[in-house]
């Protein structure tokens, strides 16, 4: 899911943003340097995107938002900035209807922008402070890079009216160091907890609980320990180490040798406890085992379904809605599809017009039945065109003017830079309300009778390794932020196979593979996987499968084959088509495996663009498609690749144009290709194709 916040300055609307900023910079730069102190240094504004900018008076700059991602550039940073000194960047803001965030991103030494930090701009009816502080960036700005600059990204309603001032960098106050301190004293909690949650996941317990099987009345534990223990469940909402422990379900005798069996209620009132964790702890509270996730279910409690499968890869992403057989997509021949459901505009906690009261677990929410209708007919018509269906979950992260989270779902440490939030996890009724989303999900599209579509294939949130953009939590150690995702992935898989046994949940990951990106919120995309491996090995395993998105090393560029400082080995930076055999070398390690298989293996999102419209750069796209195709025919532990994205959008994609057809609805040369790949006619592009790798790599040399 590829919305670029920020583009290379020399793009197209270069003449006009040079213009502006070099009327910013005559007109009201040269005095506010002049005689600035040596603890600041003011900034100016330079190159901008999707905002009108006006100069009210010196110093002054009005802006109003317009549709896309409104953002600008502050001029070049002088010399004179010291990063070590100049650790608070600041500004003064009025905007009377208020922000949903402002993000902060900075030059590093490569070029490239990196995220530092976000902040809530809230209702301002006078003019507000606002300082971001730099004192912990992962990696510092690039003082002596000829083009640094800052870099803000505006996020609010189309047509706000902002006016900004007194732009600059400078040294903290009293106030700034005494909370910078408070943030290093949750940064150690943080660190504590997942040194506590590792130490946990590691130790070895004289007891274990080796099968959690859940029946349709009875949930039956069986494993062995050598000493009295007492079972304790822990709910979904809790983490497995720090746990609550003083309730016992029952206690058992020693049986070391025979091992013990024993049964506790699935129903706890109108409380299902499918997705309930069960452990042991010693007559005096202290833990004697792994916590165990359900490991099976008695055949009498799951539906009919039969497993799905594809005669070929070729999947497609950015789906419209579908309400015909004879939708033009289906000329494509794709046997795959993804679908994005955004989960609080589904179900809600409090009533609305348009919205159904539905039950779970004796508590009343509401359904969006008109949306959900709008996504059965898509889902009906791609299962009739035999399309196996894969869903990427997301949760909203949207703010109200005081900055209030609008959904209990949002996680309560994520940052408002974040487009998307994981799960609030954090609390029974946020957990509950999760529970209640994946449970409508799964039983509406998992009929037997094919009523509503179906959808087997659950991708857990987007780009989990970018989680600052995607899937937020705020600043969080790996092992901390993992420990919540898993969470997140277990109670969809559970979930889900109480409705269809052959359902998987994938984990989404971007082409980084080694390399991470600047800024906070990002993980090594390797490092993600083992230790979400071993997490998942610790308290039982499941058939977890990796939704990758491997597309060129840039996204403008479609010629992958150009890709540069890749390896074919594990240790490589970036896997993109040119080295995507590198992903499932990777995970055909018996370490990886699920009984004793290659795990699923979805290329769910990744895509060429197409520079412009243009017959070459069309070409140059369809070429892509071709060369991709090519390798994925030899790597059959691949099972689809999700073309992104249907329809071009360089509106809301940053100028990229990923799609078969342009947003007019012409269909380009790629819809061509795509068609024609893995049938007879494949073979009448191919001079096409190796003229275009041929030129494009002489021009690249």
């Amino acid at each position: 899911m590829r919305i670029p916040l920020s583009l290379p300055l020399k793009t197209a609307s270069d003449v006009l943003c040079r213009s502006i900023a070099l009327l910013f910079s005559c007109a009201c730069l040269s005095h506010l340097w002049a005689d600035s102190p040596p603890t600041e240094i003011r900034l100016g504004f330079g190159p901008h995107r999707d905002m009108v900018v006006e100069r009210i008076d010196d110093g002054v700059m009005s802006v109003t938002l317009q549709p896309g991602h409104p953002h600008f550039w502050t001029t070049v940073v002088p010399k004179t900035y010291d990063p070590k000194r100049h650790s608070v960047l600041a500004f003064e803001y009025f905007v009377p209807s208020g922000l949903q965030s402002v993000v902060l991103r900075y030059r590093v030494a490569d070029g490239s922008m990196a995220v530092a930090s976000s902040a809530h701009a809230g209702v301002a009816e006078s003019w507000q402070p606002m300082a971001f502080d730099l004192s912990r960036l992962e990696v510092q700005p690039a003082s002596d890079h000829p083009e640094m600059r800052f870099h803000f990204v505006l996020n609010g309603i189309d047509g706000t009216k902002v006016q900004l001032r007194n732009l600059r960098v400078r040294q903290p106050n009293a106030e700034e160091i005494r909370l910078a301190a408070d943030g290093d004293r949750v940064r150690q909690m943080r660190r504590e907890e997942a040194d506590a949650i590792v130490a946990d996941m590691q130790f070895d317990y004289p007891c274990r609980v080796d099968s959690v099987i859940i029946g349709p009345r009875t949930i039956t534990l069986k494993g062995r320990c050598d000493r009295a223990a007492r079972v304790i469940g822990i709910e979904p909402h809790h983490r497995s180490f720090d746990a609550p422990r003083a309730d016992a379900e029952l206690q058992i005798e020693s049986q070391p040798q025979s091992g013990f069996s024993v049964e506790v209620a699935r129903f706890q009132g109108e409380v299902d406890r499918t997705t309930w964790r069960w452990r042991l702890a010693d007559v005096n509270g202290n833990w004697i085992s792994r916590a165990s996730w359900p490991t099976g279910y008695e055949p009498s409690i799951a539906r009919k379904l039969k497993p799905l499968t594809s005669t070929n890869v070729k999947g497609i992403g950015g789906v419209p809605r579908i309400d015909r057989d004879d939708h033009p997509i289906f000329e494509l021949g794709v046997s795959h599809a993804t679908v994005n459901v955004v989960i609080h505009a589904l179900i809600r906690t409090t009533p609305a017009a348009g919205w159904d009261a539905w039950q779970f677990e004796g508590v009343t929410y509401f359904i969006n039945t008109p949306q959900l209708k709008s996504l059965d007919s898509t889902l009906r018509h791609l299962a009739r065109n035999e399309i196996i269906v894969s869903a990427i979950l997301l949760v909203g992260n949207g703010r109200d003017p005081s900055g209030k989270p609008h959904n209990l779902l949002t996680h309560p440490e994520a940052e408002v830079r974040g487009i998307y939030s994981i799960p609030n996890l954090t609390q029974q009724e946020s957990t509950r309300y999760y529970r209640a989303a994946l449970t409508l999900m799964a039983d509406r599209w998992s009929r037997e009778d094919g009523s509503h579509g179906r959808i087997s294939n659950w991708i857990m949130h987007n780009e989990v390794d970018q989680a600052g953009t995607w899937t937020n939590m705020g600043e969080q150690p790996l092992v901390r932020y993992l420990e919540t995702y898993s969470r997140s992935a277990r109670l969809m898989h559970h979930i889900s196979r109480l409705h269809d046994p052959h359902s998987r949940v994938f984990i989404s990951l971007t082409h980084h593979w080694t390399k991470q990106s600047s800024g906070t919120g990002t993980y090594v995309v390797r490092d993600m996987l083992q230790r979400f491996a071993e997490m998942a090995r610790a308290e039982g395993d499941f058939p977890w499968g990796v939704a990758y998105h491997p597309y060129p090393l840039d996204l403008r560029n479609p010629d992958t084959w150009n890709d540069t400082g890749l390896t074919n080995d594990f240790d490589t930076p970036y896997i993109t088509p040119k080295n995507i055999e590198v992903l499932p070398a990777f995970l055909n390690q018996p370490t990886f495996h699920y009984d004793g298989k290659v795990r699923g293996i979805l290329l769910s999102e990744q895509g060429f663009n197409s520079p412009t419209l243009s017959e070459f750069d069309q070409s140059r796209q369809a070429a892509g498609l071709v060369y991709m195709f090519r390798k994925l025919r030899n790597l059959n532990h691949i099972e689809a690749y999700h073309l992104h994205r249907y329809q071009d959008m360089p509106d809301a994609e940053g100028g990229l144009r990923l799609g078969v057809i342009t947003e007019t609805g012409e269909r380009k040369i790629a819809w061509d290709v795509y068609q024609a790949i893995g049938t007879a006619k494949e073979t009448e592009f191919n001079e096409m194709v190796e003229r275009v790798i041929q030129q494009t790599s002489k021009k690249n040399d």
